[in-house]
């Protein structure tokens, strides 16, 4: 067992993201958005879910924008274009499957 506190793993300096677990075929990451910075609009490599830890961000999926909060999760399909920007500096826990 790995026990981490995830909120500390990284810092917000931009959009910056380290992976946190892998098993070859899942994977884990943290990611950090600073306020203001934007992720232009691409499809999901894979089936994924998404847990805010802090912040807010807007989230874009399949052409509809959700405002998305501290202890918020949701998923998203492979292939599902989505785009966001960071309303306040953000960390999220982002998982999904490697291979599909």
């Amino acid at each position: 067992m790995h026990k981490r506190q995830l909120s500390q793993e990284i810092e917000i300096t931009g959009i910056d993201k380290k992976q946190i677990y892998d098993n070859g075929t899942f994977e884990s990451l943290i990611v950090a958005v600073k306020k203001g910075m934007v992720v232009p609009p691409q499809p999901a490599p894979a089936h994924a879910a998404l847990y805010l830890i802090s912040g807010k961000i807007e989230f874009e999926i399949a052409g509809r924008t959700t405002c998305v909060e501290a202890d918020d999760f949701f998923s998203f399909s492979k292939g599902e274009l989505h785009a966001l920007k960071a309303l306040e500096d953000s960390k999220f826990l982002i998982s999904r499957n490697i291979f599909e």
